[in-house]
């Protein structure tokens, strides 16, 4: 059967979470979906819990690198939609079912997002708990672990670049609506955000200035289009 959804799945060291996951994927009960797990040099036992996953496709990619995992698995997939989800992150059961009934009440939608609510990873110690503060527990989720989209609507605005490893979805996003992609944010948390402590949002704070690099660039190039 030719799936109608394929789902991306990177991981790099993602043993802890990763069958979470993957069955909150499989939750979804969507006969037609394709899971595409693309293992970024991972050096733990996520290999042996994705495959443990009849239904998974497995990818092993000796290159590091989000976004060179994201778009080999997009490379890969062979869905009429596309959606990701991290290995740490879980999906609402009603997710996909949401967002199809957009695409089918409105067919010229492009892309569907819903909102998301973060929480700390209740199995930590209590200690590491305190010093995870979440200020907005639910927010609009604008990112690409809640978006649903159009394979054809996603190939306009082109692949991740890989140039911004950190900041990837904002470089895209922003190619996206200069594209003029069609998107309709549901109110109904549709992904739950895991907060524990490894996030990239908190190992990786120094990067934080690549996120105005991305805005600088993207500015940059509406203003040589003559976009506002």
């Amino acid at each position: 059967m030719t799936p109608e959804i394929s789902v991306i799945i990177p991981v790099h060291n993602g043993e802890r979470y990763l069958a979470e996951s993957i069955r909150s994927v499989l939750d979804q009960n969507h006969a037609a979906l394709e899971i595409v797990v693309v293992d970024n040099v991972s050096n733990d036992a996520s290999a042996d819990i994705a495959r443990s996953f009849a239904s998974v496709k497995y990818i092993y990619l000796a290159e590091k690198g989000l976004v060179n995992a994201l778009n080999h698995g997009i490379e890969h997939s062979e869905g009429e939609y596309l959606a990701f989800i991290d290995a740490d992150d879980v999906w609402k059961s009603n997710k996909l079912a949401m967002q199809l009934d957009v695409f089918r009440q409105r067919p010229e939608t492009d892309l569907v997002f819903g909102h998301v609510e973060q929480f700390v990873s209740p199995e930590l110690e209590e200690p590491l708990k305190s010093q995870l503060l979440i200020r907005n527990k639910e927010l609009p989720g604008y990112f690409r672990g809640s978006m649903l989209i159009r394979k054809e609507s996603f190939l306009r605005a082109g692949p991740f670049d890989a140039a911004t490893d950190y900041g990837d979805f904002i470089d895209w996003y922003m190619r996206a609506q200069e594209q003029g992609l069609k998107e309709v944010l549901l109110a109904d948390v549709l992904v739950m955000r895991r907060i524990h402590g490894a996030n990239m949002g908190y190992t990786d704070t120094d990067r934080r200035i690549d996120f105005v690099r991305v805005l600088k660039r993207g500015l940059d190039r509406r203003r040589r289009l003559g976009k506002a």
